[in-house]
């Protein structure tokens, strides 16, 4: 165990035994990956893709996309991955394993089972092809062997898979079967010749991509059966395919990486001020100009459709991992600013509601933007759904702080609690204070 810092604050928030540094950074997390899942649920994968392929392209809308390609794409999940590793350490700590033993032990994989479970609701049912929660709850059963590694050991091995994930996807034709759409060009190829060096190439390319986000506007546009029958095929690769291929690597090594920072008390604010300080200008100086060079040529070749496919094809996302490291040490300085308690100490109580967020994120996705909801699917500006991100950040904050001033835990964190324990937990505060497990 590390010493911990005289400068840095309480790491404990009062009364419940929790770490304030990792709810914050979990609060973090759960809103950015909405920031994302906001243009995934209202745009088209082409529109992503290319940021001039739909809507205006105003000054506004490309910072937004911008900003989100280099500083939030990857990088969060990255976190909320961290957070998970960590969390399992916390949760299969040797004293409590000793006082627990094999109870324990079936305690932890009951609730990644449980995690599958809810996963699967969440991408079949709730119609969120891109869940996390499967990949967790199936990357979690592997943790368990792995908590006596040392930390240096988890952090090699956690950067080594990073670029194993990098290395073993071929996205175009991922996404060619997922759709059942003409297969694409080969972007590869044309890659190789040199970017924008065959206009013909470049135009089909542009033209698949078309047909592409047609094809969205109207599956989504449609009703809610429609909607499952078009996703389920991608839902199974997603849960499959491209999870042995990419997510069970970049997933699994970043939960590692979290294990690691977490054992040299970096997550958990015991380290000195200095260090966060490191993470930030390290994180988002190196990871922002590895990723910023990429968006800097889409910007000056005037976001030429081939160039932006070969980058998604064969590129390393050398800045995930760093400017995930930099929103570490980001949130790190923020919970020791003390005029920033007001912020920080939000963010930990929508963090303790993660998974009650998260999921609600996706029913408010898909009640404004698919064909049996408001049907706004296509129809809006990045500006218009960053704008609709604050409001939904804004009321799952405020939610938050409100519902735990009376309950221990999340609607939904309740319902996994009481599940894995086999009984119901008690709920409301005056039944008790001890949320540490």
């Amino acid at each position: 165990m590390t010493a911990a810092d005289p400068a840095a604050p309480s790491l404990r928030l009062p009364d419940v035994g929790r770490i304030a540094q990792i709810d914050a950074l979990r609060g973090f997390a759960v809103l950015g990956v909405f920031w994302i899942g906001v243009g995934a649920f209202g745009l088209p994968y082409g529109a992503n893709a290319l940021p001039t392929l739909l809507g205006t392209a105003s000054s506004l809308n490309l910072a937004l996309w911008t900003s989100t390609e280099v500083f939030m794409e990857g990088a969060v999940r990255g976190v909320f991955s961290m957070l998970f590793g960590a969390s399992a350490l916390i949760y299969l700590d040797e004293a409590r394993l000793a006082r627990g033993g094999v109870a324990l032990v079936d305690r932890f994989y009951r609730r990644n089972l449980i995690l599958m479970l809810f996963g699967l609701i969440h991408a079949y049912l709730l119609l969120w092809p891109h869940d996390v929660l499967y990949a967790y709850g199936l990357l979690g059963l592997v943790l368990f062997p792995l908590r006596r590694l040392p930390a240096v050991a988890l952090l090699l091995i956690g950067v080594v898979l990073q670029g194993v994930a990098d290395l073993t996807i071929d996205w175009p034709a991922v996404i060619d079967r997922l759709r059942g759409l003409p297969e694409s060009p080969d972007v590869a190829t044309a890659a190789a010749v040199g970017v924008g060096a065959d206009p013909a190439e470049a135009a089909r390319f542009l033209s698949w991509l078309r047909l592409q986000l047609e094809q969205d506007i109207q599956t989504y546009s449609s009703g809610y059966l429609t909607i499952f029958a078009a996703q389920a095929a991608e839902v199974a690769a997603q849960q499959s395919t491209v999870f042995y291929q990419r997510h069970g690597f970049e997933i699994g090594g970043m939960m590692l990486i979290g294990m690691a920072l977490y054992r040299w008390g970096v997550l958990s604010g015991q380290r000195p001020a200095a260090l966060y300080w490191l993470l930030a200008l390290f994180g988002f100086g190196v990871g922002g100009w590895l990723r910023g060079a990429a968006v800097y040529q889409a910007y000056r070749l005037g976001f030429d459709p081939l160039m932006l496919a070969g980058l998604a094809q064969g590129d390393l996302d050398l800045g995930r991992l760093p400017v995930a490291l930099g929103h570490v040490g980001l949130i790190g300085l923020l919970c020791r600013w003390g005029r920033a308690g007001w912020l920080t100490g939000a963010l930990a109580a929508t963090g303790r509601l993660a998974l009650t967020h998260y999921i609600t994120q996706t029913v408010i996705g898909i009640t404004l933007f698919y064909g049996f909801g408001f049907a706004l699917f296509g129809r809006l500006e990045r500006w218009q759904l960053a704008a609709i991100f604050l409001a939904v950040a804004a009321s799952q904050i405020l939610f938050s702080l409100l519902w735990l001033r009376r309950f221990r835990y999340g609607p939904l964190e309740w319902v996994w609690r009481s599940l894995t324990d086999g009984r119901i937990r008690p709920l409301r505060i005056a039944a008790g204070l001890n949320t540490a497990s």
